[in-house]
């Protein structure tokens, strides 16, 4: 199970998730478009010195992200969904799918794959980006070493 990270918007969200991948070994995957340049001192920063020690690489398009992983089964994370994620087994996953802070993924996207979500308030809009990924990311792992 890998992290697909699509068009993130906030620099220190990806230095965070950098640094979660190189904690946790899972690869994360960022596709472009970003909002934000690549070589920003929020991502250093957040990512500390974990970047070398991270399996993440960068796609320039959505589209050259699915030449790459043919055949590969995805899930999208959205706040959209009702199914929490816990009641899947996120292994069976090759790539959970998160978007974009401000919007999420786009329809096309998202409704192309499984849907989960992390359930919270009626009130809430979102979870920030990063700790969404942790979230999940620990649950797929705690899930791995459990069965």
């Amino acid at each position: 199970m890998e992290i697909v990270v699509y068009s993130p918007e906030i620099a220190g969200n990806v230095g965070a998730i950098i640094r979660l991948s190189a904690n946790s070994g899972v690869p994360v995957n960022f596709v472009k478009p970003f909002g934000f340049n690549m070589q920003e001192n929020k991502i250093r920063r957040a990512g500390l010195d974990y970047h070398d020690l991270a399996a993440a690489k960068t796609y320039e398009t959505w589209e050259e992200f699915i030449d790459m992983n043919k055949g590969a089964k995805l899930c999208s994370l959205t706040s959209k969904a009702t199914e929490p994620y816990w009641n899947s087994s996120l292994n069976m996953y090759d790539f959970l799918i998160f978007g974009p802070e401000s919007v999420g993924l786009p329809d096309d996207i998202r409704n192309k794959y499984d849907q989960l979500t992390i359930p919270m308030q009626s009130n809430s809009r979102s979870i920030n980006l990063a700790n969404s990924v942790s979230i999940v990311m620990y649950e797929a792992i705690r899930q791995h070493n459990v069965n």
